[in-house]
C-alpha cells in the first residue's frame, strides 16, 4: 500500500501527544517519591513498593494493549481511538495522584498511592503504546522514520520541561520553598497544568493523524497473543536491543528518583536552583542535540552513535557526581551540558526498534508493531519498577530520615554514590550489551527492499 507523503503538520501533530505523556512521566519520576515521603509522610520503602507495583502492572499491560490495538478495526483507525480515550483518562488520574486526602496511617497512605498510581499507569498504557506504534506506521522510509522519532523526542523534551519546571516555578512563586503547605499546593497546581497539557495534546494528535492510521484487517490469528509474545521474546535480534535499553532505563530511573534528594541533601541546593540552573539546561541541550544525532545516524548508521552516546553518558555520570563541591552550581551545570548532548542519542534506540519490526515482518509475514512496542514499553516499565523500588529501599538503607529537613554528611555521600557510580553503571552496562545487537544497516535495507516487493511497491 502506498503511503501519502508526510507533511510537516502531520509530523508535528503526531509528536505533540508525547508532550503530555512525558510531562506526566517526568512530573511523577522527579516529584512523586519525594512528595509522598516528605509531605504525605509515607515511609520511603513503602512508597517504593507502591510505585513499583503500579509500574509493574503498567509493564504487564503494555503488550496486552499493543496486541489489542493491533487487532482493532474502527472507523477512526487502529491506534487513534486509544490516543484520545487514554489522554482523557490520564488527565483525570494525574489530578487524583497529587491531591491525596488527609490520612493518618501508613496503610492508608500506602493504599491511596498504590490505587491512584495504578490508575495513572493504566491510562499511560492506553495512550502511549498505540501512540508509539503509530509512529512506526506513518512511513516505511528509514530516514523519515528517524525524523519522525526525532520530532517525537523533541516534543518529549518539551513535556520534560513542563513536568520539571512547572512544579518548581509554582513553588518558587509561593515563597518559602521549605514550607510543606507551599510544596503541597504547588504539586496540586502543577498537576492541574499537566492535566490540561495531556488533554489538549492528545486531542490534537488524534485530529492531526486522521487518515494516517492503518485500518486494515489484522492478519494475526485470534488465539495468537501468547504464542506471538513468545515469538517476540525469542527474536534474537530484538532481545539484545531490549535488554540494553531496559538496563540503561534502570539507571535513568535511579537518576530521576534520587535527583532532588541528591541536590538538596548532598549539594545543599534549593529545588528552584536545581531545576532552573541544572535540569533546564540539560534538557535544552538534549533538545538541541536531536538534529546532531539524526545526522550522525544517517552518516555512520545507527549502531555506533547509539553506543557511544550511552557509554559516554555512563562514564560521565560515574566520574562527575561524587566530586561536586557543596553549594556550587557551576560544576553540575557544566556536566549537565555534556550529559544533555550524550542523552540525545536515545532517539536512535526507538528508531532501531522500527527496524526490528521490519525484520520480524520479513521473517514471519505478520505486522506486529503494536506487540513489539508493547513489549518494548513493558521492558521500560519493568526497569522503572526495579529502579523506583530500589530507590525507596536504598533511602531507608542509607539512613535517610524523611521527617528531618537536614541529613548527615554520611547520608549525603551515600546519595552521591547512588546518583553517580550507581546510575552510571547501568548506562555503561547497557551500552556494552547493545554492542551485541546483530542487525546491520545494510541487512535492514535489504530487508526493506524485500518487503517492498512483497507489497508490490516500486522504489
Amino acid at each position: 500500500m502506498n503511503k501519502k507523503p508526510l507533511t510537516l503538520p502531520v509530523k508535528l501533530g503526531y509528536g505533540l501527544a508525547e508532550t503530555g505523556i512525558t510531562a506526566v512521566q517526568l512530573f511523577t519520576q522527579i516529584y512523586l517519591l519525594k512528595f509522598y515521603t516528605d509531605i504525605v509522610g509515607l515511609m520511603p520503602s513503602l512508597a517504593g513498593i507502591a510505585l513499583a507495583i503500579s509500574v509493574l502492572w503498567d509493564a504487564v499491560s503494555d503488550p496486552l494493549m499493543g496486541n489489542i490495538s493491533d487487532r482493532t478495526n474502527s472507523k477512526w483507525g487502529r491506534r487513534r481511538p486509544y490516543i484520545l480515550v487514554g489522554g482523557i483518562f490520564l488527565s483525570l488520574s494525574i489530578l487524583m495522584l497529587f491531591s491525596p486526602p488527609s490520612l493518618n496511617t501508613q496503610a492508608g497512605k500506602f493504599a491511596y498511592l498504590l490505587f491512584s498510581y495504578l490508575l495513572v499507569n493504566t491510562a499511560m498504557t492506553v495512550i502511549s503504546v498505540p501512540h508509539i506504534a503509530l509512529g512506526g506506521e506513518l512511513t516505511f522510509e528509514r530516514d523519515a522514520r528517524t525524523a519522525i522519532f526525532g520530532w517525537r523526542l523533541f516534543f518529549s523534551n518539551v513535556g520534560m520541561l513542563i513536568g520539571m519546571i512547572v512544579p518548581a516555578a509554582i513553588l518558587q512563586s509561593l515563597g518559602d520553598e521549605n514550607s510543606k503547605a507551599n510544596i503541597q499546593s504547588s504539586r496540586l497546581q502543577a498537576g492541574e497544568v499537566v492535566s490540561g497539557v495531556i488533554l489538549i495534546s492528545s486531542m490534537i494528535t488524534f485530529w492531526a493523524t486522521k487518515g494516517r492510521d492503518e485500518n486494515s484487517k489484522s492478519n494475526l490469528p485470534n488465539f495468537a497473543f501468547f504464542s506471538s509474545l513468545k515469538s517476540v521474546l525469542s527474536n534474537r535480534v530484538f532481545i539484545p536491543l531490549l535488554l540494553a535499553f531496559v538496563i540503561a532505563t534502570i539507571g535513568r530511573t535511579f537518576n530521576s528518583a534520587i535527583a532532588l534528594y541528591y541536590y538538596e541533601y548532598r549539594l545543599g541546593l534549593k529545588e528552584s536552583e536545581v531545576v532552573m540552573n541544572i535540569l533546564l539546561p540539560f534538557f535544552l541541550i538534549l533538545m538541541l542535540s536531536i538534529g546532531f544525532w539524526v545526522w550522525l545516524s544517517k552518516k555512520f548508521g545507527k549502531k555506533k552513535p547509539a553506543f557511544f552516546g550511552i557509554f559516554g553518558l555512563g562514564l560521565l555520570t560515574v566520574i562527575a557526581y561524587p566530586l561536586f563541591p557543596y553549594g556550587k552550581l557551576h560544576p553540575p551545570l557544566i556536566v549537565a551540558v555534556f550529559g544533555g548532548i550524550f542523552a540525545g542519542s536515545i532517539l536512535i534506540m526507538d528508531s532501531i526498534l522500527t527496524d526490528v519490526v521490519d525484520y520480524d515482518e520479513w521473517k514471519t509475514g505478520q505486522k506486529r508493531e503494536g506487540l513489539y512496542f508493547g513489549v518494548w514499553k513493558m521492558g521500560v516499565k519493568f526497569s522503572q519498577a526495579v529502579g523506583i523500588g530500589l530507590s525507596g529501599f536504598l533511602l531507608d538503607f542509607i539512613g535517610f530520615d524523611p521527617s528531618s529537613t537536614s541529613q548527615s554528611s554520611e547520608v549525603g555521600f551515600r546519595l552521591a554514590m547512588i546518583f553517580g557510580p550507581g546510575v552510571g553503571f547501568f548506562f555503561i552496562l547497557g551500552s556494552l550489551i547493545f554492542l551485541t545487537f546483530p542487525l546491520t544497516d545494510a541487512k535492514h535495507m535489504s530487508i526493506q527492499k524485500i518487503l517492498l516487493k512483497r507489497k508490490g511497491i516500486s522504489q
